[in-house]
């Protein structure tokens, strides 16, 4: 009788785990999927901020950089600076990531609405990466975090935040895609 109590123990056992481990499998939390208006959002954000990496790439990719003013000589003659134009003209000492350049060709190749290809996902991070950089950008003038609206309004738009110059705003926005796109490529690998 023991025996049978035992046989029987087990079974009930073996059928209580195997009930629960079925109840572990209905309780896995699935993937997150993007809503529809998620969706929308990010589409239009990858339309507006993925054309951008032209410039970046093309910046990333030159080995010579050009800047205005340089060291000029004063005048024998007059004892100040009489130069009416001056370039200064070097070569960049890092060489942009292989593995970012083909980042940036990716993305620039994507078609924004395939959220089937490795691509979204670089995207997706590369848009949590520019929202850090956009968070940090609006708290110095006094916003909240940004979400996606508020990263392609600061990434599109160059205003004093970026810089006194046109010129100016344009490279601090460059280099800023370029680290978050940087910093998405490591985090996706």
């Amino acid at each position: 009788m023991s025996r049978h109590m035992a046989i029987f123990t087990v079974a009930v056992a073996l059928s209580l785990l195997m009930a629960s481990s079925a109840g572990a499998d209905a309780q896995q939390p699935m993937p997150i999927e993007l809503d529809a208006a998620t969706l929308s959002a990010r589409t239009e954000a990858a339309r507006s901020l993925v054309p951008l990496l032209q410039d970046v790439k093309r910046r990333a990719e030159s080995r010579v950089t050009v800047q205005p003013g340089g060291a000029t000589a004063d005048s024998p003659f007059a004892g100040t600076n009489t130069t009416l134009f001056a370039m200064t003209i070097g070569q960049k000492n890092t060489p942009a990531d292989p593995q970012v350049v083909q980042a940036m060709d990716r993305l620039l190749k994507w078609q924004p609405g395939d959220r089937t290809v490795p691509e979204a996902a670089l995207f997706d991070e590369w848009l949590n990466q520019l929202s850090r950089k956009a968070t940090a950008l609006s708290v110095q003038s006094s916003a909240t975090a940004c979400d996606t609206n508020c990263v392609v309004s600061t990434m599109t738009k160059l205003n004093e935040t970026w810089g006194e110059s046109p010129r100016q705003r344009a490279e601090m926005r460059d280099q800023a895609l370029l680290e978050a796109l940087t910093d998405a490529v490591k985090r996706t690998k």
